[in-house]
C-alpha cells in the first residue's frame, strides 16, 4: 500500500494515514498539514475545527512527524480522497481551512498556494486553456500574458529561492530576462492575494505545452540563484504547488525533493 519511504520510522505513521477515508479524519489530517504547530493561535484554531474528531490528536502527531519530503505527497493523496466525498463535506473542509489559515498572522504566501490548489482539487474548474500550439517558446506569448507571468513570478519570489527579498528579486530577473526586454520588464512587485489569483487565472490558461516550460524556467532559475543545488523546503513546496496549479509535471530537479507514495484508493 505504501511505496519505499525515506526512513522506517515514517512507515507506521504513513500506514495509519493511508487508511484515513472519513471526512472528519481527512479534514483533521489536511488541516494539520497546513497548520504551524508552534503557533498557539494556529494550534487553537486547528483544535476548534477538529473538536468532534476523536482521533484528531493522534492524526496530528503522525502529520507533525512527517519529513518535508513527504508532506506535499501526503497532502495530494488526502485531497484526492476528499474530492470523492460529497460536495457538502468538501465545502466544510474549505471553510475550516479558511479559519485555520486566518490564524496565521500575517497570512503566509504559501498559504494562498495551498488554498488555491485545494479549491482546484476539490471542485473549482480551472480556466479554459488556450488552443494548443506547436511552439514552446514563452517569449512569443502576447505582452499581456507575459505581464501576468511576471506577476505570478513576483509573488513566488517571496518564497523562492530562499525567502529573502534580494535573492527573490534576482530569481525573478533570471526568470523574466529571456522573456522580455529589460525596459519592458515589470519591477518585482509581488501582488496582493487578489492580484495574484487574477494573474494565476491567466497563467493557468497557457497552452498545455507551455506550462512545463514555465515551471522548468522557475526551477532552473531557483537552482542557479540559490546558495546550493538543493532548494530549501519552502521554495520547493512553493514550486510544486505552483506546478500543481498549472497541471504540469515536475522537472526531475524538483521531483527529487519528494518521496512519492502509492496508496490504495
Amino acid at each position: 500500500m505504501i511505496a519505499i519511504v525515506a526512513a522506517p520510522t515514517d512507515r507506521d505513521a504513513l500506514d495509519r494515514l493511508s487508511r484515513l477515508h472519513g471526512a472528519g479524519e481527512l479534514t483533521a489530517a489536511i488541516l494539520a498539514l497546513l497548520a504551524t504547530p508552534a503557533d498557539a493561535a494556529v494550534a487553537s484554531a486547528w483544535a476548534a475545527q477538529t473538536a468532534d474528531v476523536a482521533t484528531a490528536a493522534a492524526i496530528r502527531d503522525d502529520i507533525v512527524g512527517l519529513p518535508a519530503a513527504l508532506r506535499l505527497p501526503v497532502f495530494d493523496l488526502l485531497l484526492a480522497r476528499m474530492h470523492r466525498l460529497p460536495k457538502a463535506e468538501r465545502r466544510t473542509l474549505l471553510q475550516a481551512t479558511r479559519r485555520v489559515m486566518a490564524a496565521h498572522t500575517p497570512l503566509r504566501p504559501i498559504d494562498r498556494l495551498h488554498w488555491l490548489l485545494m479549491r482546484r482539487r476539490l471542485g473549482d474548474r480551472p480556466p479554459a486553456s488556450a488552443m494548443p500550439g506547436s511552439q514552446n517558446d514563452l517569449a512569443r506569448l502576447a505582452p499581456h500574458t507575459l505581464v501576468q507571468i511576471a506577476r505570478v513570478s513576483a509573488y513566488l519570489s517571496r518564497m523562492v529561492p530562499d525567502g529573502e527579498r534580494t535573492t527573490g528579486h534576482r530569481w525573478y530577473a533570471r526568470v523574466m530576462a529571456p522573456l522580455m526586454p529589460a525596459d519592458a520588464m515589470p519591477p518585482c512587485d509581488p501582488p496582493d492575494g487578489d492580484g495574484f489569483a487574477h494573474a494565476l487565472d491567466e497563467v493557468e490558461a497557457l497552452p498545455w505545452m507551455l506550462r512545463p516550460v514555465l515551471v522548468r524556467a522557475w526551477v532552473d532559475a531557483a537552482l542557479a540563484t540559490g546558495q546550493r543545488a538543493r532548494l530549501p523546503p519552502v521554495a520547493a513546496d512553493a514550486l510544486r504547488l505552483a506546478a500543481g496549479l498549472l497541471d504540469s509535471p515536475l522537472p526531475p530537479e524538483l521531483e527529487r525533493h519528494y518521496i512519492e507514495l502509492d496508496w490504495a484508493s
